[in-house]
């Protein structure tokens, strides 16, 4: 009959200093692994990662499900780290894995991409297969300065007679579509992406916290006009995580830069709209305890027409109704509030007549 057998004190010691000797503990270096202390509403709070940087991405790892999701550091604490998840958070616990990527935010680029929806990472939603060929990009980069950029000496047409006769848009500069809802901004955007067709421009539409039926809808009209044939389209939906609708007009803006940096072509960029992606950023700051920026200006439907190797992230932006807010140190002779951007003291005031 067999018998357990037991180790004597001597091949216990023997053993353990074996498996001590083998243990490759450069891989629970704190510098570059942490522990998620705290995970809610898209953002987490990381321990360890000493060696992070600002701005890198992060590799969370699901104890539950083994799925890795993308992170980006944001806040860099004495003690812990600030980040946002890029994905489904709410598979992540506390506890979980993070690790360090050593690259800072970037996403793909390239030709592959013209013709498909893609989520804000880059990644198609579209059901049409992966991306093959492309490029990395990083999204924040530093914008040449004023010297360096070309002036606006090139129109832009919208294909509208009243805007073009009008309204002077040029390549390399922002324009602001501005009014009510429901009147109309949007369809001005994709007019003005469909009258690109043949003008050897790259077009980029942004849709930012819209329903996704009402993309797929305008995705079937750019396909109707063979304009998806030079256009891509970046969403982050309604139904998505704040984080997501944060980084889309980034994501966006880098797509662009590639074929006007590296393919030396115009592009055009719309933001729809970023004033949704304002209140995407005031609620990370909130959770985070962070100080509200301006990085994301509250916009509400934004086109960008940009020269070759032109000015970065040229825009058409309108902020309508939400962004405005009233103070009762701004009033017109008549004693009515005025309506003020609370980051463009310099425009005309929104709407003084309304209550």
């Amino acid at each position: 009959m067999a018998t357990d057998s037991i180790l004597r004190p001597g091949e216990l010691k023997e053993i353990l200093l074996k498996e001590i000797q083998a243990a490759d503990l450069a891989e629970i270096d704190v510098r570059e692994v942490g522990t998620a202390l705290e995970v809610k509403d898209g953002i987490a709070r990381i321990y360890g990662l000493t060696s992070a940087m600002a701005g890198e991405m992060l590799e969370f790892t699901s104890s539950e499900t083994g799925e890795k999701v993308t992170g980006q550091a944001l806040n860099l604490e004495e003690d812990n780290i600030g980040a946002v998840i890029f994905g489904d958070y709410l598979v992540l616990r506390e506890g979980d894995e993070v690790r360090r990527t050593g690259r800072v935010l970037e996403v793909p680029v390239g030709p592959a991409l013209v013709g498909r929806v893609v989520d804000a990472l880059g990644r198609p939603v579209d059901g049409l297969g992966p991306l093959h060929g492309t490029k990395a990009r990083k999204v924040d980069i530093v914008a040449p300065g004023i010297i360096k950029r070309q002036p606006v000496k090139e129109p832009l047409q919208t294909g509208i007679k009243a805007i073009d006769s009008m309204i002077p848009i040029g390549r390399g500069q922002r324009e602001l579509i501005i009014g009510d809802r429901a009147i109309g901004k949007t369809a001005i955007a994709i007019d003005t992406i469909i009258n690109q067709k043949g003008a050897g421009v790259i077009c980029v539409y942004v849709a930012i916290g819209q329903k996704g039926s009402t993309v797929a809808a305008v995705v079937e009209k750019l396909k109707q006009f063979g304009a998806m044939d030079y256009t891509i389209v970046v969403l982050a939906s309604a139904s998505e995580p704040a984080p997501m609708q944060y980084i889309a007009p980034f994501s966006g803006c880098a797509m662009a830069e590639y074929f006007m940096y590296d393919e030396k072509k115009a592009t055009l960029c719309v933001y729809d709209d970023l004033s949704k992606q304002a209140a995407a950023y005031r609620q990370l700051s909130l959770v985070l305890a962070a100080a509200a920026r301006t990085r994301g200006i509250p916009g509400r439907r934004v086109l960008s027409a940009q020269p070759p190797a032109g000015a970065r992230g040229q825009a058409v932006r309108s902020n309508g109704r939400g962004v405005a807010h009233r103070s009762p140190h701004h009033r017109d002779p008549g004693g009515r509030h005025l309506r003020l951007h609370p980051h463009e003291r310099h425009l005309d005031h929104r709407r003084a007549d309304l209550p």
